[in-house]
């Protein structure tokens, strides 16, 4: 913190130094910068600009906007008064945000002061109810609907039961996590040495031949497979758990 250097006038009389009494000091402050912005009214510009940025990005959750430190007042010389608020690193939503406040008077740069909030966004999301294994189906009761503060909001976070359908872990998942859209994934229906048909479009019409799966996928995933009859590796897409297309 910068250290504040005041000036004290003296006069040599007699010998003597004389202080200027603290009421004068104060006195000559007031007449050279007559105009106070008080910590409130900064921290509120601060304030309305965040939920301003907020608002023009379409955000709708719940929100709480956190004054890491309250500003100092700034003393201001007379003359008209122009506060330009800027966020110079946009809205961030993870650790402190800048809030950049330009003072003007009488269209003069004056000085400026940062600011810093902090902002929590809230939201009703799935969340784990104890650990959740890799590759587990997934029940009503491994989840709860909880309202949390979001660590990262522009994450796909998870808030209707619907969406687990059909969805397996795809790494393990801590208990008390948020559930987001990329832990989970359909799960696999083919196992590697599976028996299955192989299915070839040629010349427009379907051709259907026994083959055995070299690899374990999932719906819409490529996979290697050996036709039964012929013994030749292929490649194709698992349709369903039984089928998968060869290409061309």
């Amino acid at each position: 913190m910068k250290r504040i250097l005041t000036v004290i006038l003296c006069m040599l009389w007699g010998g003597c130094f004389f202080l200027w009494p603290p009421e004068a000091q104060a006195n000559l402050l007031q007449q050279r910068y007559p105009q106070t912005v008080s910590q409130e009214y900064l921290a509120n510009l601060g304030r309305e600009k965040i939920k301003q940025a907020l608002t023009e990005t379409g955000e709708k959750r719940r929100y709480e906007l956190q004054l890491v430190r309250q500003p100092r007042a700034l003393q201001l010389p007379a003359g008209q008064l122009i506060c330009e608020v800027e966020l110079p690193r946009g809205l961030e939503f993870q650790g402190q945000m800048p809030v950049l406040i330009k003072a003007y008077v009488n269209d003069k740069f004056y000085r400026q002061i940062t600011i810093y909030y902090r902002i929590g966004i809230y939201d009703k999301v799935l969340v784990a109810q104890h650990d959740l294994q890799l590759e587990r189906a997934l029940t009503t009761a491994d989840f709860k609907v909880e309202e949390r503060c979001l660590e990262n909001p522009a994450a796909d976070y998870l808030h209707d039961a619907k969406e687990l359908q059909d969805r397996v872990p795809i790494r393990f998942i801590k208990s008390g996590s948020i559930l987001t859209r990329d832990m989970l994934t359909t799960p696999i229906v083919v196992q590697s040495g599976a028996p299955v048909k192989l299915l070839t479009n040629v010349n427009g019409v379907e051709v259907v031949t026994d083959g055995i799966a070299m690899q374990r996928g999932r719906l819409g995933t490529y996979i290697r497979v050996r036709n039964a009859r012929t013994g030749k590796m292929l490649r194709g897409k698992i349709r369903d758990a039984n089928t998968v297309e060869i290409a061309g």
